[in-house]
């Protein structure tokens, strides 16, 4: 094993990265980097199985993250790191970089409206 980290993975998102309820039920695992693939808990995607891959770099707030996502024939798989992982320079495969701003799902923005709508009433209620 070259390295290892904790990470958050899906497999249910294809397009960029974006705030989205995929990634409130994520897997969290230790994420390996081995000479000729890579493991997130039960899922092992070798190189040679690997289509493209893209390090997205996003700010959530104000801390910085990487998703690396990878595309396979059989899956397409988004690996969410903390600011400090760095398993990149380890990787045995080449993949596109870029900086994006985070998107946000339908349900996102309904959560987020909801939340703001009921801390409303909450001050409503509490103050007059």
């Amino acid at each position: 094993m070259k390295y290892k980290c904790f990470c958050k993975a899906t497999n249910r998102e294809d397009k960029e990265p974006r705030y989205s309820h995929n990634w409130v039920a994520a897997k969290r695992a230790m994420f390996k980097v081995y000479d000729d693939r890579v493991e997130c808990g039960s899922w092992k995607i070798p190189f040679s199985e690997i289509e493209s891959a893209h390090l997205y770099k996003a700010k959530q707030l104000f801390i910085p993250v990487n998703v690396l996502q990878l595309v396979t024939a059989t899956g397409n798989y988004q690996f969410g790191f903390n600011p400090w992982a760095n398993p990149f320079k380890f990787l045995g495969f080449e993949y596109e970089q870029s900086e994006i701003k985070l998107g946000y799902s339908i349900y996102s923005i309904v959560i987020r409206t909801l939340l703001v709508v009921y801390l409303a009433y909450l001050a409503y209620e509490k103050w007059l």
